[in-house]
């Protein structure tokens, strides 16, 4: 008989606790709060200012009525208050052995926006801590305790960040320091450009060196609120072009050095010496320095141009070309390439103001600089110079080897630097594929039409005028630098070696 009440009672305690049935399972009161969930402050106000510190910390206590040899996992939840928890943060496992679990600034600030709560909007949250006990013969209900609390979030405002160093030109203060692109809110920054030889780091405004970001131990992002002497700087090695991406709060830094497949490009128009002549086409150089660049400096006139990347008479080739027909040169800065053979636009660029330029474009950002010098002065007789002769380079094909106006000597001085052979050569000043050419001669040759490079008085001689031209000897040939003053008349030829 004793067996058999002890049999009773046993099965009455498992019916109280609860059977691992389905059926039985929700019928069954849940236990008592013994966790006593608390949370640090009943109001919080947050601030973007201290967006990495705690602004709210929930602790509990450890749950009191779980059978021996139970396994108990805590599990957090946070919402608005009374909406059930239909809108909670994903349920939040806690590691074994804690019982508190804390938000930052920033954090808690981003759950406000995600539920739509405006800045400065005093609004009630929730938060629920649950404990499953688990590995029990029988079903135990969770245990639950919520607590509440106020917030108030705050408008995210600009979160500056600026590079510095001796590895930029012109920014080793931070009052020349270089504004970061924010990417990500107070989070990831980028910032891309030619870098040298030296040193930098990251600071948060440019009155001064700190707070800042260097480089810790293992090549990781340190922050230092005040400046101690010991950060160390990230270095370059090599200069070139580079693209820094920065987020602080992994605490990593990518230092790239991108490169390009182009391999050469020209540029074509009438804004350009060549003219519409494609196979006369001007080609750029490759900077020396910045890895993804060309470059051109020299004359441009009024008109269009664009750049083609190889060079055919069917014209049938790859360009780079503006996003917008007609941009000018101070437009919108960003380029296309249009394939060959493709049924695509053919957008020019316009310059509107002639000058001496220099002409960048960036194969990486797939964009165009263009820097006026200095204006060629409007009061001389011509703006444009080329060589032309079996004695240059280019031999007698028009447009091809350009004088560039210096604007570091007498007004009216354009030069040319170059090789020179054996042969004779004339200045035009117009070039249209046409013989048709006005040119700069020597005021004086012998009967064969042809003066020494002594003869340093020049005239101006229209079409059907005299063919006069410059001979240059055998034992003269060299590299040159070509000055003709065309408001004095005169040419200077001044040998390199």
């Amino acid at each position: 008989m004793k067996n058999k009440i002890f049999f009773l009672l046993a099965m009455l305690s498992c019916l109280i606790v609860g059977c691992k049935d389905e059926d039985i399972r929700y019928s069954i009161e849940r236990p008592d709060d013994t966790m006593h969930l608390q949370v640090s402050n009943e109001y919080v106000e947050l601030n973007q200012k201290f967006g990495k510190e705690e602004a709210v910390t929930f602790s509990w206590n450890e749950v009191t009525n779980a059978p021996l040899d139970s396994k108990v996992t805590y599990y957090f939840k946070l919402d608005i208050a009374d909406n059930d928890f239909g809108t909670s943060i994903d349920k939040m496992r806690i590691p074994a052995g804690e019982h508190s679990v804390s938000f930052t600034h920033k954090k808690m600030n981003a759950l406000l926006t995600k539920w739509k709560i405006e800045p400065g909007e005093r609004v009630t949250l929730e938060a629920e801590i649950i404990a499953e006990i688990e590995e029990t013969d029988c079903y135990v209900k969770p245990e639950l305790s919520t607590v509440r609390f106020d917030a108030v979030g705050y408008e995210i405002q600009p979160y500056d960040i600026y590079v510095m160093g001796t590895a930029l030109e012109g920014a080793t203060d931070p009052a020349n320091a270089l504004k970061m692109t924010e990417e990500i809110s107070e989070e990831v920054y980028t910032w891309y450009g030619v870098m040298k030889e030296g040193d930098y780091k990251f600071i948060l405004n440019t009155t001064g060196q700190s707070p800042s970001y260097t480089q810790g131990a293992d090549g990781s992002v340190v922050f230092n609120e005040h400046e101690t002497g010991n950060e160390t700087p990230f270095t370059i090695n090599k200069a070139g072009f580079y693209v820094l991406k920065l987020n602080i709060e992994a605490g990593t830094l990518n230092a790239d050095y991108p490169t390009t497949d182009y391999n050469d490009v020209w540029m074509v128009g009438e804004a350009t010496p060549a003219g519409w002549n494609i196979m006369s086409s001007t080609k750029l150089t490759k900077d020396p320095v910045n890895q993804v660049a060309f470059y051109y400096e020299g004359l441009l006139k009024t008109g269009d141009m664009k750049f083609p990347l190889e060079l055919k008479e069917d014209w049938n080739v790859a360009w780079l070309m503006p996003i917008e027909n007609g941009t000018h040169e101070f437009g919108d800065n960003r380029m296309e390439r249009i394939e060959a053979g493709i049924q695509g636009h053919d957008y020019k660029w316009n310059i509107t103001k002639e000058g001496n330029y220099r002409v960048t474009l960036n194969m990486y950002t797939m964009t165009i600089d263009f820097k006026l010098l200095q204006s060629i002065p409007d009061d001389l007789p011509c703006k444009e110079i080329w060589m032309l002769g079996d004695a240059t380079p280019a031999g007698w094909e028009q447009g091809k080897e350009a004088f560039v106006y210096d604007f570091n000597v007498d007004k009216g001085t354009f030069y040319w630097e170059g090789e020179l052979k054996a042969g004779s050569f004339k200045c035009p000043i117009n070039v249209d594929g046409s013989w048709a050419i006005t040119c700069y001669m020597p005021k004086q040759a012998g009967e064969d039409g042809k003066a020494s490079l002594n003869m340093t008085d020049v005239q101006l001689v229209q079409p059907n005028g005299n063919d006069y031209q410059w001979k240059v000897e055998e034992s003269e040939a060299g590299q040159y630098r070509v000055e003709l003053n065309v408001l004095t008349n005169k040419i200077k030829f001044e040998k390199k070696n």
